[in-house]
């Protein structure tokens, strides 16, 4: 058991791991989260579960995949029903608040933490329903809304910047006034909605990034994009399947920089107060987001997929008993956070039998990484049929249902643009690598368990013609954040 200490755990959305100055980007300007990450551990190689918000982040809280759960996309989301690390620590008489964006099902629900503020659910407690209809033989229609939010990236503001500061204002405030108060080690979960699109920032962050500088992402033209059916699917639903000119392209890229910059100077200002208030020292910070942003790469926008700039996700972490500049090579998970946070506020270890496949992170923290594979899966709107990964060391495997698998070196072409599946030296890594995937899951079965259980939801919303005819949710509001 390591030393208990308070943690603070930053929680973005959309940011990929790619995106940080301290995973190597060369002009992205994260001066915060850099030193986080350079004055404690960077996790090199983490993942999340399902590259959507609503199964990441359930998984986030559980430790648990979403197979394992049935929270499979943005409308069957986290309830309460599986135990969460919060609510491990509120049972044990821990303070554990959350400020910001949860995207869980309603904040009337128990779902774990002594207190939410300004808390962000899914819309009227139903969130996205219309991703039920992926299950139907029509398949989810094709969402104009989506290629249009992504046509606005430029200058301008958007909803949740503004959010985005409240939920600083409210952390800054709990850290002032109400961490003297605590007897116990506290957890305060700071959870932003940036840097969800559309990218659309003010003019002094979008300047920061001169359009003809931005690096251009890998395969984003018509000519280069790859050709798959399972990916043509997800551009034809999310209006994609035109392709964009280079513009857009750096209109995109540009913004996304500046709304990420825009995040990490909100997470400036609470380690700013934490460190006035003599925190530091008793305090671990955290950061991850629950998911990537293709933001043009392979000819995509957005997530849902299982490249890396979709699955891969920043993990950085400072405090006591972190040791300054260690870098963990090892596949990690989001299903590890779980154990890791219990460990970080010392709660007693669960014997209840409880399933979770991941394991605390403080051993590779403190030099003791151990080797696995990496999992993760999808069952969201944009996908006609479920997708699962599996990387073991190197060699990334992606299967679809029902299309044909994918393939790739991560070390010879960490940017994914060689797919090595048709390639015959491969064959025998692609069958060593399913073995492994089905030691997982039953991708077929569980391709039909969760398309049955979207399809039920269908039906308790009135059937596909009843969806249709509601609105699409292309991104979720903020809550109201008056005081």
């Amino acid at each position: 058991m390591t030393e208990t200490t308070n943690l603070i755990f930053f929680l973005s959305d959309n940011h990929a791991r790619s995106m940080l100055g301290c995973y190597g980007h060369p002009l992205v300007k994260t001066p915060n989260l850099d030193w986080i990450g350079n004055t404690g551990v960077r996790f090199d190689n983490a993942y999340c579960a399902s590259s959507l918000c609503c199964p990441s982040r359930a998984t986030i809280a559980t430790g648990l995949y979403p197979h394992q759960t049935g929270y499979w996309d943005n409308g069957i989301v986290y309830d309460g029903q599986n135990p969460s690390w919060h609510g491990r620590l509120r049972d044990e008489g821990r303070t554990a608040v959350a400020v910001g964006k949860l995207h869980y099902q309603s904040s009337e629900i128990a779902q774990g933490f002594s207190d939410e503020i300004v808390t962000m659910h899914i819309v009227e407690g139903t969130g996205d329903i219309i991703g039920f209809l992926r299950a139907t033989d029509e398949g989810v229609p094709e969402r104009p809304s989506f290629r249009e939010m992504y046509a606005k990236s430029g200058i301008g503001e958007a909803p949740y910047q503004n959010y985005d500061s409240d939920v600083t204002a409210r952390a800054i405030d709990w850290l002032k006034n109400e961490a003297p108060k605590q007897e116990k080690p506290w957890t305060l979960l700071v959870s932003y909605a940036s840097p969800h699109p559309p990218f659309t920032v003010p003019e002094r962050f979008y300047n920061m990034y001169p359009l003809e500088d931005v690096p251009m992402p890998v395969q984003w033209d018509a000519a280069s994009r790859p050709d798959h059916p399972a990916i043509n699917h997800i551009r034809r639903v999310d209006c994609l399947a035109e392709p964009v000119d280079e513009d857009f392209v750096r209109r995109t890229v540009a913004g996304y920089c500046g709304l990420i910059s825009h995040v990490d100077e909100q997470i400036g200002q609470v380690i700013s107060t934490a460190r006035d208030g003599d925190l530091l020292d008793t305090t671990r910070l955290l950061y991850t987001s629950d998911h990537g942003e293709a933001a043009g790469n392979h000819g995509m926008f957005g997530k849902s997929t299982l490249y890396e700039h979709s699955l891969g996700v920043p993990l950085v972490m400072r405090g006591p008993g972190i040791p300054e500049g260690h870098v963990v090579d090892e596949i990690v998970s989001h299903v590890d956070l779980f154990d890791t946070v219990l460990e970080t506020l010392g709660c007693a270890d669960d014997e209840s039998g409880h399933q979770r496949p991941g394991i605390s992170l403080w051993p590779a923290i403190q030099g003791k990484a151990t080797a696995r594979p990496g999992f993760s899966e999808v069952h969201v709107k944009s996908t006609k049929d479920a997708a699962y990964m599996l990387r073991d060391a190197n060699m990334k495997l992606i299967y679809h249902v029902d299309a044909p698998k994918q393939l790739f070196d991560l070390q010879a072409d960490p940017m994914e643009t060689n797919d090595l599946a048709d390639d015959p030296a491969y064959a025998e890594v692609i069958a060593r690598l399913e073995i492994e995937l089905r030691k997982f899951v039953d991708p077929e079965a569980t391709d039909a368990r969760a398309k049955a259980d979207q399809l039920v939801m269908a039906e308790n919303h009135g059937g596909p013609d009843a969806i249709l005819n509601m609105q699409n949710i292309t991104m979720s509001p903020p809550p109201t954040t008056e005081t």
